[in-house]
């Protein structure tokens, strides 16, 4: 439902993530209240009752990846809204957490934006549903019999080939997010093979099976840091082959896409400037102006979840899968 006065949000997590995202809060919310960990004392409660204070609408936790779980527990009593930034959590114990928490507060967001925002050209042709204030952005040919006839175009699905490597910019390291060193909630692979994880669960939603697992470290890195690049091979349960590649501190350059390929063709997504969605070599749909603001829609999808009333989560089966086979391939 569209509102001309905007919510109400608390921020929970006011570092790297959040600089990046903040000017799209700032247009789709009122933030009332930006709370980081020096703002609330240690007593059970505090944090919540510091969010209740300043009678917000919703919640954005934007955290490092260990606090998720302690945060969305913490506030699920406010019954509010509650976005919670990938990876959702990164162990099992905090995982049976989070499905607590929703007995209490099913209103959960939990965020993938490669899913929620970047790929909706590749999800609108696949029909999944697109979010109202996504639609001015998308440039799409409907009058296509390409676009029209769907996934059925590329015969029956034998691979997926997802990548994301980073050497070029402020994204191309751990600077400003030192908690990726950690060798237990940080790495590559939990930040950066989540983004492709959850595209495989929405899209194909197969489960899958880990077969190798290959890491790399960058020779300066901490003593027992995490790795700076993952490849993982894996297989679904009908045979689908899902090869991932992830890394910062590539010398190469920038390498981001996920490509189905089929019996008879493939489609491919290309996050990259401009993003772009192909099917067998030929460009469907450029991003249009979203191009520069993708981060901005962040919360403006957020925002229009939020005012539907929810009262289930969002996208809680694909993070409990991803979390899953996360867990896996740790194992390896």
């Amino acid at each position: 439902m569209e509102t001309t006065t905007k919510p109400r949000l608390a921020v929970i997590g006011v570092g790297d993530f959040y600089r990046m995202v903040s000017p799209g809060i700032d247009m789709a919310f009122d933030v009332v209240v930006k709370i980081d960990r020096p703002d609330y004392g240690p007593e059970p409660g505090a944090l919540r009752e510091l969010v209740a204070k300043h009678s917000p609408d919703a919640v954005m936790i934007l955290t490092p990846n260990r606090f998720h779980a302690d945060h969305v527990c913490e506030v699920a009593e406010l019954k509010l809204p509650t976005f919670v930034e990938k990876p959702l959590v990164t162990t099992a114990e905090a995982m049976q957490r989070i499905e607590d928490s929703v007995k209490i507060n099913p209103a959960l967001y939990c965020s993938d934006f490669y899913v929620d925002v970047w790929s909706a050209q590749l999800m609108k042709w696949l029909g999944f549903p697109t979010a109202k204030c996504l639609e001015p952005w998308l440039d799409i040919r409907t009058d296509s019999d390409e676009w029209t006839q769907g996934i059925q175009q590329i015969g029956d699905i034998v691979a997926v080939e997802a990548t994301l490597l980073e050497g070029v910019g402020p994204a191309s390291s751990f600077k400003g997010r030192e908690w990726l060193w950690d060798a237990t909630h940080g790495g590559v692979i939990w930040d950066m093979g989540y983004h492709h994880l959850a595209m495989w669960f929405t899209v194909i939603n197969e489960p899958l099976t880990v077969v190798s697992v290959e890491r790399r470290t960058i020779a300066d890195a901490p003593p027992n840091a995490s790795e700076t690049y993952g490849g993982v091979e894996m297989v679904s349960s009908s045979g689908i082959k899902f090869n991932l590649r992830v890394g910062k501190y590539i010398e190469t350059g920038d390498d981001r896409a996920f490509k189905i390929i089929g019996t008879k063709g493939e489609i491919w997504m290309e996050f990259i400037e401009p993003s772009r969605f192909s099917l067998n070599g030929n460009i469907q749909a450029p991003l249009g102006v979203m191009n520069g603001q993708r981060l901005d829609r962040i919360a403006a999808v957020f925002r229009e979840w939020a005012e539907s009333k929810p009262t289930q989560p969002y996208a809680l089966d694909t993070a409990r899968q991803c979390v899953s086979t996360m867990l896996e391939i740790r194992k390896h």
